[in-house]
């Protein structure tokens, strides 16, 4: 799986590159209005600080700082960055279970959550800023893949919650020696716990965060757009934004690279741009958009109390809370 997604990847930046023009590229940079980009720099901040807060609501009843979260966001980002499978997610989770002496299952199952309700925020933004507009067959069956994937994750998630008892029970009466099976088993556990603590209103506060942190990226688009010099409306920046997202949603290479510029230059061309121009702007708005929050998740990693040892050796400990959502 690995090497199908680094090699999709290649593909994907090498059709960037072949479409990628140095003397159009040497004409746009210069005429880039830099304070356009500053401000969108600080408005990239403004969603992590939303998925700070959610994440803060789906831990409850852990006490667990929101600046402590937000360190373990920026961490995660810079890890995404370097890790393949959005491994970020992972590091993130680990960092916070540690720090708050829970279960790390049941950490990550918090963001497994936010992960579908992002997903139903792409799937309306969607809905949306793609009405109308001939999309390519392939992006099509993405978001239908999506779409499917996000309705398997929230049908199982009521079916554990419905049956919880039960499986719980069951789950609980099996007897293994094997270190794995035990393993296995407490995660199961741990994961039915928490589908069955998730209530209607959580998954609502959820979604709004989403939605409201696609409001602010999309807006974060149009100002990188405009900076380009590209003429293009907020709602074709929001088609931009949800184009990137469908083609990147899945865990793939280390921050995207190469699927992320193939997606935002193939959006770009469906408004006329040109193919030129389009790969141009893709690269050019990838290093905008990722360079800042790895920085700053580099020294939110320089200021963590954990270490890159400990979260590979430690799994958080139980603690005496419930960390259930």
């Amino acid at each position: 799986m690995s090497y199908l997604s680094w090699g999709v990847s290649a593909a994907a930046l090498a059709y960037v590159l072949s479409r990628l023009r140095l003397s159009e590229l040497s004409k746009d940079l210069p005429g880039v209005t830099w304070w356009l980009i500053a401000v969108a720099i600080i408005v990239e901040i403004i969603p992590r600080l939303l998925e700070g807060l959610r994440w803060q609501y789906l831990l409850r009843p852990l006490r667990v700082r929101f600046g402590r979260l937000l360190q373990a966001i920026y961490v995660g980002t810079l890890y995404s960055a370097v890790l393949p499978l959005s491994g970020g997610d992972a590091v993130r989770g680990v960092i916070v279970a540690r720090q708050a002496r829970a279960s790390v299952t049941r950490v990550l199952t918090t963001e497994l959550i936010e992960r579908v309700a992002d997903a139903l925020a792409i799937i309306l933004a969607a809905w949306f800023a793609l009405r109308g507009l001939a999309i390519p067959y392939a992006l099509r069956i993405a978001l239908t893949l999506l779409e499917v994937g996000v309705g398997v994750a929230i049908v199982a998630g009521f079916l554990m919650a419905a049956q919880q008892v039960n499986l719980s029970t069951h789950l609980g009466a099996w007897r293994t020696s094997r270190r794995i099976s035990r393993g296995l088993k407490s995660v199961g556990l741990d994961l039915i716990q928490a589908a069955g603590s998730v209530r209607v209103k959580t998954m609502l506060a959820a979604i709004a965060a989403g939605l409201a942190a696609a409001a602010v990226n999309i807006f974060a688009y149009w100002l990188i757009l405009r900076a380009y010099h590209i003429d293009l409306s907020v709602l074709h920046a929001a088609a931009l934004f949800v184009i990137v997202m469908i083609g990147t949603f899945l865990p793939g290479t280390p921050g995207n690279v190469g699927t992320w510029q193939f997606f935002c230059a193939v959006g770009l061309q469906l408004f006329g741009i040109s193919a030129a121009r389009a790969a141009g702007f893709s690269l050019f708005a990838y290093v905008i958009w990722t360079a800042p929050p790895v920085l700053m998740g580099f020294a939110a990693l320089l200021t963590s109390p954990l270490k890159w040892s400990e979260l590979r050796a430690g799994r958080g400990e139980p603690g005496t809370g419930d960390s259930s959502p």
